[in-house]
């Protein structure tokens, strides 16, 4: 049979071929990308430049981005605490009853604003204080809308620190849609050589379909590959784990007495972000201890923190308290991404 001056045998090839072809493109496509995201050249890092117990560079609330997880609202709330200790705003934790003294966990949290100028901050840090101000309760700031612009700005401020290859999500997704187009494209092929199998033999048509099918999935692959990391990238991470490594050795005869709310304040964030919150604090009631115990006077101030005075590993798991409800609130609202 003819269609045309086709014959059906000839739609068939011709079904095949093509297949062939945009397999082949896709392909060379995805090994292209994948090779181009494995030749990360070595950062050029010289031992000396980074100290063990130099803090990192790095803003808090973009450690766990830099490890290569997707920015989530805990991350922001470690911003939040970095602002606190900053004077930019103060947290309370609210009692679930009146006279209540938090023993049994604080039934959310309010931030409030303070008149500190803000200066020098990230854009994200900017939008959580915006929606700080005068004072706001952690399920507002949800409402309003403002941790999820914050939480683009994080992704945002990962793309342009430069630590990752192909670091924009819109390209990962165009590899997406023309991996879908070409999965339709070979569907409608396989269809096309079905009807013209009907008088000659469909299978150059069925493999060219399934070809350009497997050439889809490729390119759908490339979406899901996890951009590589850069020299820069390296560097910071680099630095960073050299600052976890002073933090996870950090002993109670390391931490000066009248340093030591400033230490923590410095680095209570980080702890966090590591997951170090807990020997982190109980260096510090150890210290405060062992100093009173020889007649000194030793103290952790957090007056950014509102809460009746408590041992340090109390107030860090106040802090721990926020960041759970954040997670929660964030799951509840599908703040995912």
């Amino acid at each position: 049979m003819r269609v045309g001056y086709l014959s059906m045998s000839t739609v068939e090839w011709v079904i095949g071929i093509a297949g062939v072809v945009v397999a082949l493109i896709c392909a060379v496509i995805w090994f292209g990308v994948r090779r181009h995201r494995q030749a990360t050249p070595e950062p050029a890092t010289n031992p000396g430049l980074i100290f063990p117990d130099a803090p990192s560079t790095v803003n808090p609330a973009l450690l766990g981005p830099l490890s290569g997880a997707k920015p989530r609202a805990r991350d922001l709330m470690l911003a939040l605490i970095e602002l606190a200790v900053g004077g930019y705003v103060t947290l309370k934790p609210l009692p679930r009853e009146r006279g209540d003294d938090l023993a049994s966990g604080p039934s959310g949290w309010q931030i409030g604003r303070t008149d500190k100028p803000a200066t020098s901050l990230a854009s994200y840090e900017q939008t959580l204080l915006e929606a700080s101000a005068p004072t706001a309760t952690l399920v507002e700031l949800f409402a309003s809308g403002a941790i999820m612009r914050a939480l683009g700005e994080v992704r945002s401020a990962v793309a342009e620190a430069g630590w990752f290859t192909d670091s924009q999500a819109g390209r990962r997704s165009a590899w997406g849609a023309g991996g879908g187009l070409a999965m339709l494209v070979g569907l409608a092929m396989a269809g096309a050589a079905l009807v013209a199998g009907l008088r000659a033999s469909p299978w150059p048509g069925l493999v060219g379909a399934a070809l350009t099918v497997a050439g889809g999935l490729l390119l759908i692959s490339l979406a899901r590959v996890r951009p590589a990391i850069t020299a820069r990238g390296e560097q910071a991470r680099a630095k960073t784990a050299n600052y976890r490594e002073w933090m996870a050795g950090l002993q109670p005869h390391d931490i000066v007495p009248d340093k030591a709310t400033e230490l923590f304040g410095a680095n209570i964030a980080a702890a966090m972000a590591f997951g170090l919150q807990t020997p982190f604090a109980e260096a510090f009631d150890t210290a405060i201890a062992r100093h009173r115990s020889w007649g000194g006077q030793s103290a952790v101030e957090t007056s950014w923190l509102l809460a009746p005075p408590a041992p340090v590993a109390r107030r860090v798991s106040l802090l721990d308290h926020l960041v759970t409800e954040a997670t929660l609130l964030s799951d509840r609202g599908q703040l995912t991404d």
